[in-house]
């Protein structure tokens, strides 16, 4: 990866925390938060739960890298990929703007339901570091349209920097949501709707210019 790409994960995923990570992420952290709020060291499991929320990312990313790796054996299946991904992307960017029944079927609450609802629940039960790690890294395997569009770029790449990518979305997420009482009060819902929206303005853009590069690739 080049410096503009890091610098345009790093860009959607800092404008995103303060708007869409909020609304999709906001209530596990709460809940995680009061579950722990007369548990010692409440900052420290904190940094734990985010830690394991982000490692679900980069193991997702390293999962959709290795495929992404499989497709670029052939260069006309992969150019294919890259245009199909950047189309997709564009989508994803419309319907994060537009919301409704577009991003409601993108977010699809079925894989939450049938793999995530109930394990979640059970861990609810959990305090301490085994909370903040079982909770965290069930939080990182929600489904997301902000998840899936860095699991998209991902899978652009191979396995490590897919990983790569993963891992610089969680930390530049991670500011925002571990101060998340102290950041979501000082800012006002204008603020956050204008930061997602440059987000998802980003998103498409990133599309865009995949599936430029994918149609280029066929001449």
């Amino acid at each position: 990866m080049n410096i503009s790409e890091i610098l345009a994960i790093i860009s959607v995923a800092v404008l995103s925390s303060f708007g869409h990570c909020y609304s999709m992420c906001g209530g596990f952290n709460i809940a995680f938060v009061r579950l722990n709020q007369n548990e010692q060291n409440p900052f420290i499991l904190s940094l734990v739960y985010h830690s394991f929320r982000i490692l679900a990312y980069v193991c997702l990313g390293f999962l959709f890298g290795s495929f992404g790796s499989i497709l670029a054996i052939n260069a006309k299946i992969q150019n294919l990929s890259f245009f199909l991904l950047g189309l997709f992307m564009v989508f994803l960017g419309l319907a994060l703007i537009i919301r409704g029944k577009i991003l409601a079927l993108i977010e699809n609450a079925f894989i939450y339901e049938k793999f995530l609802k109930v394990p979640i629940k059970r861990a609810m039960n959990f305090k301490g570091i085994k909370g903040g790690v079982i909770l965290g890294f069930l939080n990182g395997l929600i489904p997301c349209g902000l998840v899936y569009f860095y699991l998209a770029s991902a899978m652009s790449k191979n396995s490590i920097n897919g990983a790569l990518i993963m891992l610089i979305f969680g930390l530049s997420t991670l500011p925002a949501l571990l101060f998340f009482s102290l950041i979501s009060n000082a800012l006002n819902q204008n603020f956050k709707q204008l930061f997602s929206i440059l987000s998802y303005i980003l998103i498409i853009l990133y599309g865009i210019i995949l599936a430029y590069l994918g149609l280029r690739g066929f001449k």
